[in-house]
């Protein structure tokens, strides 16, 4: 190399921020910057004048855009491991001579540690935004959801669960489905130390068996068919830091509890096809309406992991259990979705009763998607006994005895209001049923029945 056009090249060369490696059209290291020393953390004199395949030999870089490019002939790119441990991208291009033959291959090289990582909590970020409508943070001073209760048993269990939520302690939650299980294992995480991290909530039933692994823990690069090729960050790794929910928890499967104990006791997890383990700090949650004893005894379930799960235990009862708590989920429901869908309704008296009668077996749940649908469906601005569904309206005992007309009118109040329910205007309306439209106008005001909330929707 012409010594003119070296110095000059290594003046150029001192003045870039990333990394430059030049060597000649054998191979052989030619010249480095400062930025290059810095990054490697070896001086350039124990580089210059050495072989590409010498430093791999030695163990300096693990691999060489140099060699490839000197059989290729084409500008290549690549990862690149230096001895430091940094994880660097090295980008070559070859430069020919006027005979076509390669007379300096310029690499550039920039660190990408830092940016891994950055890469790497994005990946997280994702992550949990893709788990967004799994997550619900929950505020206990009004400023979000709160826990409706009057029973003296509930009280009782949010009592508990403000004394032990400090802790990071596992807990489990029993209780018939729909009984606010994921309430109570919001309110624990709301109460912690960990509220302002991630709540992450699993369903074990809802996930494939064969998946079911990789979801948890993650998986590696190429670790299987079919997998992405970047590899995937667990739901416990999007959850570090945070709490986890395992609902269904006696749904998991045998296999899949072996590494979940694991976890337990070793707080650390290891992703599909991975060697390396990833230390996680979570509180784990679990929530099941099985007897996970009797899952036990069947040995269809670990009894090693049951005792680490149900260190705390919560059993919520069913609604039926707690009539108390009736009304006033009635009363909370009902309001809120009047301010959700911008409708102003009321229920009757007679009607609150005839709900409160009802021993509601689908539990919360139950009564918070009858209330929608109340708000919703019924035309009406007053829900009364004949709107409610024929499965939860009051025994025939209770009833007074209606004539004929009334029984008549009373069902076709019923097909109205339907209709109405389903056509945009009462002009449309009138003409399914075969009626006048002042006929079927007539009718409404005398029954109270108005579509003012319908159409303002």
């Amino acid at each position: 190399m012409d010594e003119v056009l070296q110095e000059r090249l290594s003046e150029i060369i001192e003045w870039l921020p990333d990394g430059v490696y030049v060597a000649d059209g054998q191979g052989f290291t030619l010249l480095v910057n400062s930025a290059y020393e810095a990054l490697s953390g070896t001086h350039r004199q124990n580089l210059i004048g050495k072989h590409m395949a010498e430093l791999i030999e030695t163990g300096y870089i693990n691999q060489s855009v140099t060699l490839l490019i000197l059989e290729s002939r084409q500008p290549m790119s690549l990862i690149q491991t230096l001895k430091s441990g940094k994880e660097v991208i090295v980008t070559g291009n070859p430069v020919f001579d006027k005979s076509g033959n390669i007379r300096f291959i310029v690499t550039s090289v920039r660190d990408i540690t830092s940016l891994n990582h950055v890469t790497a909590e994005l990946e997280k970020i994702r992550g949990l935004s893709a788990l967004n409508k799994h997550q619900y943070h929950f505020n206990v001073n009004g400023n979000g959801t709160s826990v409706i209760m009057e029973s003296r048993h509930m009280k009782a269990i949010v009592e508990k669960v403000k004394q032990i939520a400090l802790y990071p302690t596992s807990v489990l939650l029993s209780g018939p489905s729909g009984v606010g299980k994921e309430v109570i294992a919001n309110l624990i995480h709301e109460l912690s130390a960990r509220s302002q991290k991630p709540f992450v909530k699993v369903n074990c039933a809802a996930i494939p068996e064969a998946l079911l692994e990789s979801e948890l823990f993650g998986y590696e690069p190429g670790s299987f068919t079919g997998a992405r090729r970047e590899g995937k960050v667990g739901l416990f790794e999007l959850a570090d830091g945070g709490t986890i929910l395992l609902d269904e928890i006696g749904e998991m499967p045998l296999s899949i509890q072996v590494k979940l104990l694991r976890v337990l006791q070793d707080l650390e997890i290891f992703r599909v096809g991975g060697v390396k383990s990833r230390k996680v700090d979570i509180r784990v949650i679990s929530a099941t309406n099985q007897d996970l004893r009797a899952l036990v005894e069947q040995r269809k379930f670990r009894e090693d992991l049951y005792y680490r799960l149900q260190v705390v235990e919560f059993h919520i009862p069913p609604l039926s259990e707690r009539p108390e708590d009736v009304d006033a989920l009635i009363d909370y429901y009902f309001h809120f979705y009047c301010t959700r869908y911008r409708i102003e309704k009321r229920l009757r008296e007679d009607t609150r009763t005839v709900l409160c009668q009802y021993n509601w077996p689908g539990n919360v749940r139950e009564l918070k998607n009858l209330m929608e649908n109340l708000i919703v469906s019924v035309p009406s601005l007053v829900i009364d006994p004949d709107h409610l569904p024929f499965h939860v309206q009051s025994k025939p005992s209770q009833h007074r005895v209606l004539t004929i007309k009334q029984q008549l009118e009373k069902y076709e109040r019923r097909i109205v209001a339907e209709t109405l329910n389903n056509y945009s205007s009462i002009r449309k309306a009138a003409e399914v049923l075969g009626l006048d439209h002042s006929t079927l106008v007539k009718k409404l005001k005398r029954w109270d029945i108005s579509t003012e909330s319908r159409f303002r929707r």
